[in-house]
């Protein structure tokens, strides 16, 4: 078997992930490719080697043309499969979490907030430029890491 390096996308337990570093060179650490870090799995390699939790490298099978379908489903797949992967390995957890593309200048008051315990922002600007997708931003990405099980928005 080929080495499981970080990064690389395995199959185990009828399920694909992704290796995640890991503390110790005993254990595998595994998010699920289309989880959250909520589903983090650790199999120690012992359990690999004895074929108990096989880990393998995962094989994704090639488009058929005879599954092709029309213009909506197509579209409705791409959707999913990007809203679902989209950025799942980056810094933000909430990006592949939501259904609009914030801009650029929407990630200050996030950056902002993260680096802030107790978390306490004032965001204010003009009319239109996007407060609630802002305070909404630091809402996802706080409940997606974890940190925070309830919020009040004044």
């Amino acid at each position: 078997m080929p080495a499981i390096s970080v990064g690389s996308i395995v199959k185990c337990r009828d399920r694909e992930w992704v290796v995640l570093p890991s503390p110790d060179d005993k254990l595998y650490l595994l998010r699920p490719l289309a989880g959250s870090e909520h589903e983090t799995i650790g199999i120690h390699y012992r359990l690999n080697e004895l074929g108990l939790d096989k880990i393998e490298p995962a094989h994704f099978p090639l488009p058929n043309l005879d599954q092709a379908g029309d213009a909506v489903g197509v579209e409705l797949l791409f959707n999913a499969a990007r809203l679902t992967l989209r950025d799942g390995a980056g810094p933000f957890r909430s990006l592949g979490h939501i259904s609009c593309h914030p801009r650029p200048y929407q990630f200050v008051p996030m950056l902002m907030a993260l680096r802030l315990d107790p978390i306490r922002l004032l965001i204010a600007d003009d009319v239109g430029i996007g407060k609630t997708i802002e305070a909404l931003l630091i809402a996802r990405e706080m409940l997606d890491r974890g940190e925070i099980t309830r919020l009040c928005v004044l």
